[in-house]
């Protein structure tokens, strides 16, 4: 038995592949089977059987998954200390975030934590919440940090890291200097400037609208659809139409004057954050460390505090 079997096993059961699991792993399928099969004939038991929606661990492929997760994490705090004996100890974190979180909120938590970190190399991956799962389950990335809730999904552990309120931007010109609120059937008139169908916002907007009002987001005077909130602030700002975005997102904006805000009568809508990590799997070293910092408050909202600094002595 080698530590190498411990990882694969446990990578095909999050997978649920042995196609997904090599590619994940970079070998070929007969390896990872091949590592399999010498760990089932050795203890004489079947760790896998197939199903319609792939592979799944029997109950002894359960409990050798149990034991195998410790036996890696204290692999890996072994390497780490002897690394650290060697000067030679370097540990890669790979990040993934939605474009609120990757944009606003972890440039400045990722700078402060390697400051604090020498030895630690962080990518960080931005794009769609759901997307950002997938390459949890998948190994791709090991600490997620999303919009909306998911803490439904079983195979992912996930902790709320912040609410946020998601509030109406509109240009600071015209009408809109001597309002201060609306109601949600004159927000649908006016021209909309929205995130993509398949956004994590739009997707939670559309869903809370049809279960707090019987209605739909498509309903709204939808005149443009853009990708990241950067265009919609600056389509907002020359006068294109008005749009919904976490409040985090602009407050650089309205502090400065560039944008307004406008409360919606009798509607309010609060966007969660959450950092998620793949379940069943223990974090350790540096790893652990960051997903701590992420849970504090005092980090994260010191991290964005610097960051609304920086940005507005760009313009100094």
């Amino acid at each position: 038995m080698n530590i190498e079997q411990f990882d694969v096993l446990r990578t095909i059961a999050q997978a649920k592949s042995f196609t997904k699991a090599a590619k994940i792993l970079n070998f070929t399928q007969p390896a990872i089977s091949s590592q399999i099969k010498q760990l089932e004939q050795k203890y004489n038991v079947a760790l896998f059987i197939r199903g319609n929606t792939g592979v799944k661990l029997t109950e002894a492929g359960k409990k050798f998954y149990e034991y195998g997760d410790k036996i890696l994490a204290l692999y890996a705090e072994m390497e780490r200390e002897i690394g650290n004996i060697s000067g030679s100890n370097k540990e890669f974190i790979n990040v993934g975030a939605s474009y609120t979180a990757g944009n606003y909120f972890l440039p400045s938590t990722i700078i402060t934590f390697k400051e604090m970190h020498s030895n630690v190399y962080i990518r960080l991956d931005i794009g769609h919440s759901q997307d950002i799962i997938s390459d949890i389950k998948d190994r791709v990335i090991d600490i997620g940090v999303v919009d909306g809730d998911f803490s439904n999904d079983k195979d992912i552990n996930a902790k709320n890291l912040t609410t946020n309120e998601v509030v109406v931007i509109v240009p600071p010109r015209g009408k809109w200097l001597d309002i201060d609120s609306i109601t949600l059937q004159e927000l649908m008139e006016e021209p909309f400037i929205s995130r993509e169908e398949d956004s994590g916002i739009r997707q939670f907007f559309d869903s809370h609208l049809k279960g707090t009002r019987g209605m739909s987001f498509s309903e709204f005077n939808i005149v443009t659809e853009m990708s990241n909130f950067g265009a919609i602030k600056e389509a907002v700002m020359r006068n294109k139409g008005v749009a919904m975005v976490p409040l985090p997102v602009v407050q650089r904006e309205l502090a400065e004057g560039h944008l307004l805000r406008v409360d919606i009568k009798n509607f309010k809508l609060c966007w969660d954050m959450q950092v998620v990590t793949r379940a069943h799997e223990s974090l350790t070293g540096l790893k652990e460390k960051f997903f701590n910092s992420l849970l504090d408050p005092d980090v994260l909202w010191k991290a964005e505090s610097e960051y609304v600094m920086n940005q507005k002595m760009r313009f100094i």
